[in-house]
This record gives C-alpha cells, sequence and structure tokens, in this order.
C-alpha cells in the first residue's frame, strides 16, 4: 500500500532539510535594467513571510513539528533508517506507484527536492513508524494506523515542549520544539517543495516586483519609517469604515480573518514595499499634476478610481450559428431576457437569475457579480456601460455583449468621492501602473522553461 503522503503529495512528513541547493538559481529577471538571479532560498522566504499565519503555513509547520520531534526520537533510540534502507523503501513505492498509473517523477515533492533531500524524508517516514511500532509494542505483522501515529505524535508533545505561536517566537522562528528552533528559512523551503509551480512562479515574480520596488526607492532615497507605517494602517481602518462592502466589519477583524495582526502586517515585505511605492508616486505626481488632469478629464480620473456599483445579472448565451451546447442565436436569446425582464415585475431579480441565467459564477448568487468601477477588466464593458448609466435599484434593457445578452440591475452605489479622496485614489491608480510596468520590465523567467514567445527552440 502506499503511504498518504505519496498519495496526496500536498504536505508530506518531511526532515527540515534544505531542498536542492538552496542558493541555487530557480529564475532570472532584470533589476531595474541589470541581470539578476532569484534563489530557491530568495523565494522560501517569500513565502514564509506571506503564508506563516495563514492555513497553509500554519499546516506546513505543524508538518515541521512532527518531523522534528520524529528525528530526535529515533535518534534516541537508534531507530533512524540507512540510506541504504532509504534507498530501498523508495524503490519500492516507486514500483508501486507506476502499478497504480502514477509517474513519480510527477509528484510535486519529488521534482522539487534534489535526492538527497528526498532520501532524507523517506527516512524519517520510516522510522516514525519504527518508533510507533516500538513504544506502543505493536508486531512486525501488525499495520501501522492514522490513528496510532496521531496518538505517538501527542505524546511527545506533551513531553517536549512545543510552540508555534508567532506572537511568543522571536523574529525568523516559526516553531520551537524542545530546544530546537524551527526557521522561517525552514518553514519557507518547505513550502517551495509542496507548491505547484503556478504558486512557485508567482512567488518568483512577487521577489522580482518587490525586488525592482526597493532598488527604485532605495536609488531615489525613499525609506519606510513608523510613522509611514502608523499612517498607512490607519487609511486601511478608514477605508474599511467607509467602505459599504465590508458591511461595518473592521480592518483589524478583516486581517484577523486572514490569520493577521496588525504587527505581522507592518512586518509584511509586501505591505512595506506599497508604502514605498506610494511614496514614489507622491514624489512623481504631486499634487499640482494630479489636478490639473483631473481638470482636464475629470470624467476619465471618475471611470479609473471613482466610485463603484454593486451589480448583478441575467445572462443569455448566444451564438450567430447555435449548437448543442448553445441552441440560442442573438435573436432568440433577446426574446429570451426579454419576458424574463417582464416577470420582474412580479418576480424577484434573484429568483429570475437563478432559473434563466447562463452565467455560472453568479447564477446561484441571484446574478450578484459584485461591486465594479465604471472601467474594469473584471467584467464586459458593455455590462459596465449599462450598470453606471441605470439608476440603483433599477434594471436595464437588454444588452448585447459578444456572446450573449444581459440585464444588469444595480444594487447598491457608492457617493462620489470628494476631489481630495479622488485625488488621492487617482495616485494610488497610478502607483498601481508604476508597479506593473516595473513587473513588466523585469522579464521574469524560471530556470529551465523557454524564454517568453520561445517555440520549437526558436
Amino acid at each position: 500500500m502506499v503511504p498518504p503522503m505519496f498519495v496526496t503529495p500536498t504536505l508530506a512528513l518531511v526532515a527540515t532539510l534544505l531542498p536542492q541547493s538552496p542558493d541555487a538559481p530557480l529564475a532570472t529577471y532584470k533589476l531595474l535594467g541589470k541581470d539578476a538571479v532569484i534563489t530557491h532560498t530568495d523565494v522560501a522566504l517569500e513565502m514564509a513571510f506571506h503564508l506563516q499565519r495563514r492555513d497553509q503555513g500554519r499546516e506546513a509547520i505543524a508538518h515541521l513539528v512532527d518531523a522534528t520531534l520524529t528525528r530526535q526520537a529515533a535518534t534516541r533510540a537508534g531507530l533512524m533508517p540507512t540510506e541504504a534502507e532509504a534507498r530501498v523503501f523508495w524503490a519500492r513505492l516507486q514500483d508501486q506507484l507506476r502499478a497504480s498509473g502514477r509517474r513519480p517523477e510527477d509528484i510535486d515533492t519529488v521534482r522539487h527536492s534534489d535526492e538527497q533531500t528526498w532520501l532524507a524524508d523517506i527516512a524519517v517516514q520510516m522510522a516514525q513508524e519504527r518508533i510507533v511500532r516500538k513504544e506502543l509494542g505493536v508486531g512486525a505483522e501488525e499495520q501501522i494506523s492514522p490513528e496510532m501515529l496521531k496518538l505517538w505524535l501527542q505524546e511527545q508533545k506533551k513531553q517536549q515542549r512545543v510552540v508555534t505561536d508567532a506572537d511568543q517566537l522571536p523574529s525568523g522562528t516559526v516553531a520551537r520544539v524542545g530546544g530546537s528552533d524551527l526557521s522561517l528559512l525552514d518553514l519557507g523551503l518547505l513550502l517551495l517543495r509542496i507548491s505547484k509551480d503556478e504558486d512557485r512562479e508567482r512567488f518568483v515574480r512577487q521577489v522580482a516586483y518587490l525586488d525592482n520596488i526597493e532598488a527604485l526607492t532605495r536609488a531615489a532615497s525613499i525609506t519606510v519609517t513608523a510613522t509611514d507605517l502608523d499612517r498607512a494602517i490607519q487609511q486601511k481602518r478608514d477605508d474599511a469604515a467607509n467602505d459599504p462592502r465590508y458591511r461595518g466589519m473592521t480592518f483589524d477583524r478583516l486581517l484577523d480573518a486572514q490569520g493577521l495582526s496588525v504587527n505581522a502586517l507592518r512586518e509584511q515585505r509586501v505591505f512595506r514595499a506599497q508604502i514605498l511605492l506610494d511614496k514614489l508616486a507622491l514624489q512623481r505626481f504631486p499634487d499640482s499634476t494630479l489636478r490639473e488632469q483631473l481638470a482636464q478629464d475629470r470624467q476619465l480620473v471618475l471611470d479609473r478610481v471613482g466610485p463603484k456599483r454593486h451589480l448583478a445579472i441575467v445572462f443569455a448565451r448566444a451564438l450567430e450559428e447555435p449548437n448543442a451546447l448553445v441552441p440560442d442565436d442573438f435573436a432568440s436569446a433577446r426574446k429570451r431576457l426579454d419576458a424574463a425582464r417582464e416577470r420582474l415585475a412580479k418576480e424577484d431579480f434573484t429568483n429570475v437569475a437563478r432559473i434563466e441565467s447562463d452565467h455560472g459564477p453568479s447564477k446561484l448568487n441571484g446574478g450578484d457579480i459584485g461591486w465594479h468601477r465604471a472601467v474594469s477588466a473584471a467584467a464586459p464593458g458593455e455590462v459596465l456601460a449599462a450598470g453606471f448609466s441605470t439608476a440603483v435599484g433599477e434594471v436595464s434593457t437588454p444588452v448585447r455583449g459578444e456572446d450573449g445578452w444581459y440585464l444588469v440591475k444595480v444594487l447598491e452605489a457608492e457617493p462620489v468621492p470628494d476631489d481630495a479622496t479622488l485625488l488621492r485614489q487617482w495616485r494610488a491608480f497610478r502607483a498601481q501602473e508604476l508597479g506593473r510596468q516595473l513587473l513588466d520590465d523585469a522579464e521574469v523567467q524560471m530556470v529551465g522553461q523557454p524564454a517568453a514567445g520561445a517555440k520549437d527552440g526558436k
């Protein structure tokens, strides 16, 4: 039987050893136009900082603790397997995986580890079974169940003082097991090894983005002070208090829902980088420049950073030439929506959307597609145009889109902000544009992948 860690390779019971050369390049990028590399360690630390207090990070910390307890107990008892024994065990597991139709090399934790580290992981798993079998007096012929492993670990945690509360640990430490500290790097390297390729790439891009912001602002002699942090946090509190989407939930409660605290937020590199970017934007886009832009094209500013509207839709999908999957052409889809709109005189929009809409993501929510500004990539332009030309509580006439017709209802609308707020939001928008440009210019390329646009080795 293949052990659970190989059947579902999301989090494995692993030793706190380094994966493939932590200082080996994971990606290349441009740092303010100059060639640079991002190492495994760079990404591991960023992942650990970002995920430590979230469910994924807490789960990983729990597995690090279990592995440490296992290794300590097995070492004391002289039950740690040799490398040769681990190799035999791994060979048997590979045969079992292939027999079940799975390729060992497709498992993330295998692909993202070197051989020595992977064998060390297997040794910890073998050691756990050995020590549990011995301490619980289980015979060689009896299967070790997950409940037995859990019971043994519970007893170990009682005997060894285990601390995983980040607020009770020194900076850079994620857990303390007896006299052993597990570092932020230990956590990050585990998270990096068990992550999907798309998650690794996302954090690689985040590192490149942050590196460029920090380098650019350092060149401009821009720093983050305690006052800057206080001001940014207070601004977030004010924004949360004034945002109807949060329904009165405080910023501190929003943080708590994400497993964060104000103190933890203050230490986050992403949060600090946003402050740096905002200060850079203040330097590059002073009030005088923004006021001039507002005077020249107020509508453009309002469309991009002005008040949001809470919208709901009923969508009728259509094709010029219908088929079995989409039976309506545009004419019949329009008739269907006309009939649905007539029903709104007697029926609630939510019920009509749940019955008539072809838009899967919003159908079960009664057509609700959330809050949007007048110009956004998150909703079709024709839907936004209808939503911002229809009164609150009203439903638009059918609006034609690229792949069907829409009814749009305006559920709620934010008030138009005063000019001071509008200028602040416009500067934030320009800062976001600057950040996106920095990331584009970074030209991030994962090691071992073809360059963007390259095909067939060309």
